[in-house]
């Protein structure tokens, strides 16, 4: 049987079987040591391999493929190349469950069609005032609708925990939107051709679901297994081996939630049962492999953004809390998705002013440049390599980019390009920020209308436009807001203590399924505290030392009164058993003088 050593040692664990719980103490049974401060190179030539995208990257080009080629029938040579805004509808609902992609792909959808809408609009304004001969200054409104749209979509994925690709593709399209007037189209025909291609994505998105409707969540066990396999052969601790396995671990519960298959810590759906106990297993044996190993949850360094997942947990963990709850919880001055659009905007502001003012005519590329290296508020090393990241794929990106320019290609050849780049920008999206880079590139200069213009003067201003805007980032991550790790931390801890109060309270006056939202909450807060003190100990290594025997006795505090209450969710407690469970977490007030 697949894992059966795995097996053993899960069902050993108390209350994940029912039992009574004894002790969830793991953090005090494998103490964990303060996480690795990190490398550099490792980083700079890391490579993630979250399982096979070539499925994926074919929907996307043939998103792209399909309306395309009716466009170009019909004789839309020139509006053929917007409908790329459209098809990265595609992208977005890959990896996920079919009842939840139609939700998420339709959103998608929604905010292309009005982000490249309201970007033909602008542009359409701008353009027309420096046509008529205003100053090139009017290229700011440009900059300030890219950053505006760039700010209010870094704060919601940040602070809902979205994955990748984030807010890029909806940037970028939106920005590269306020140049289509070069092209010679209407603002509403941008959006319908953006609509042309977001439908078509939905439907070659959903269509798999009428040959295989458990597809999605069944890959994402598989693709657990297998990473999981490939850590535990790689030799020492792999950053990147091991971050491909805790992604995939992150990636197989969320597919199982989205499913309708656990919540709350169980299986709901028996059907879906085996899927579970394959996730489990591989889930104990990452565990197994960490703690032969002696690795501590690691900064997540790795990736393109934290996996929020505690790979020392042996449990079916909850769903994320409602999407009204996570923005709440980041509405606040110190919160990482506040921290990280602040940070966005000053750069991307910065950024775009230094463009105009040296003559340049694509503020909104330097947008895109900042989203691209901040949006997921990367510590100050790694940042800085996505930055390098970013300069690196674009100058290959534009060189491709050249390529096309200087063969003049005839439409349906472009199409194909157009297509290809699509192909390859899924497949390298979550692998590797330079080569996604790479193929994004032409993608944006094309629809800017950028094969209108002279290839020197574009090459020159989009290298330069690139370079200022990782420079701003750069500059941004290292000068501000560098204390607010610490800040987020404390604060993050004070809201561990105030969910474990919480829960302890709904289990003295609710029902156990009216206490499952806090159990669900507190379990996020573990999960938030765990990621903060990460960042803190990748950036502030002395502050992060000195919190480090809290957080262990946090996590283990907290986890213990969630264990608990999942292995009686069936009941309600005793008194004698809330007091108990209520003398730990005053015990644990007391030793950090919390009181």
């Amino acid at each position: 049987m697949r894992y059966s050593g795995a097996r053993q040692a899960l069902n050993a664990v108390p209350g994940e079987s029912g039992g009574t719980v004894t002790t969830t103490n793991q953090q005090q049974q494998f103490p964990e040591p303060l996480p690795a401060a990190p490398n550099p190179w490792r980083l700079f030539t890391a490579f993630n391999t979250p399982g096979p995208r070539w499925p994926g990257a074919l929907r996307a080009a043939l998103s792209m493929l399909l309306p395309g080629a009716v466009a170009l029938l019909l004789g839309f040579d020139a509006e053929m190349v917007l409908i790329t805004a459209g098809s990265c509808t595609v992208i977005y609902g890959e990896g996920h469950p079919y009842r939840a992609r139609i939700t998420i792909m339709s959103v998608v959808a929604a905010l292309l069609i009005v982000g490249s809408g309201m970007g033909a609009f602008v542009g359409e304004t701008v353009w027309g005032h420096i046509r008529a001969g205003a100053t090139n200054w009017w290229l700011l409104l440009t900059a300030v609708f890219a950053t505006a749209i760039a700010a209010v979509l870094v704060f919601c994925a940040n602070a809902l925990r979205l994955s990748p690709p984030g807010a890029f593709f909806i940037v970028m399209i939106a920005s590269a939107s306020t140049m289509t007037p070069r092209l010679g189209v209407e603002p509403l025909e941008v959006a319908m051709w953006c609509a042309c291609g977001a439908l078509t994505g939905i439907a070659v998105g959903m269509f798999p679901a009428l040959i295989h409707p458990a597809k999605p969540e069944t890959n994402a066990v598989d693709v657990l297994e297998k990473a999981v396999r490939s850590f535990k052969e790689a030799d020492g601790g792999s950053i990147a081996k091991r971050h491909q396995a805790e992604t995939a671990l992150a990636n197989a519960w969320f597919a199982l939630a989205d499913a309708r298959i656990v919540s709350g810590g169980r299986v709901i759906k028996p059907s879906g049962a085996e899927l579970v106990q394959r996730a489990l297993a591989a889930q104990a044996e990452l565990v197994q492999v960490n703690r032969e190993r002696k690795l501590s949850n690691e900064a997540d360094t790795a990736g393109d953004q934290p996996t929020y997942v505690d790979s020392t947990r042996l449990a079916i963990p909850h769903t994320r809390p409602t999407v009204t709850y996570r923005l709440y919880r980041s509405s606040n001055w110190h919160s990482h998705a506040t921290i990280t659009t602040l940070r966005v905007v000053i750069a991307s502001l910065a950024a775009s002013v230094a463009s105009i003012a040296l003559g340049f005519d694509r503020p909104d590329w330097a947008v895109v440049s900042v989203v691209m290296t901040l949006q997921w508020g990367p510590e100050l090393i790694p940042g800085t390599i996505r930055g390098v990241h970013r300069m690196v794929g674009s100058i290959v990106g534009i060189g491709l980019f050249s390529l096309i320019y200087l063969a003049q290609p005839n439409p349906c050849v472009l199409l194909l390009c157009l297509a290809t780049a699509q192909f390859y920008a899924e497949v390298f999206v979550v692998r590797n920020y330079a080569i996604t880079v790479i193929f994004t590139t032409p993608l944006a200069l094309l629809m800017g209308g950028a094969t209108h213009g002279a290839l020197g003067p574009t090459l020159v201003s989009r290298i330069s436009e690139t370079a200022l805007a990782t420079f701003f980032a750069v500059a941004v991550l290292w000068l501000l807001f560098r204390n607010a790790e610490s800040i987020q931390h404390r604060n993050l801890v004070r809201r561990c203590y105030s969910a474990m109060g919480n829960l302890i309270g709904a289990l003295t006056t609710k029902t156990p399924a009216q206490s499952l939202e806090y159990r669900r909450d507190l379990q996020y807060e573990l999960l938030g505290e765990r990621r903060a003190i990460q960042s803190l100990a990748a950036d502030i290594r002395h502050s992060a030392r000195a919190h480090w025997a809290e957080h262990l006795d946090v996590q283990s505090t907290g986890y213990y009164l969630l264990d608990y209450a999942n292995a009686h969710a069936d009941r309600e407690l005793t008194l004698e058993e809330i007091g108990e469970l209520a003398s730990r977490v005053r015990a644990l007030s007391l030793r950090h003088g919390r009181n």
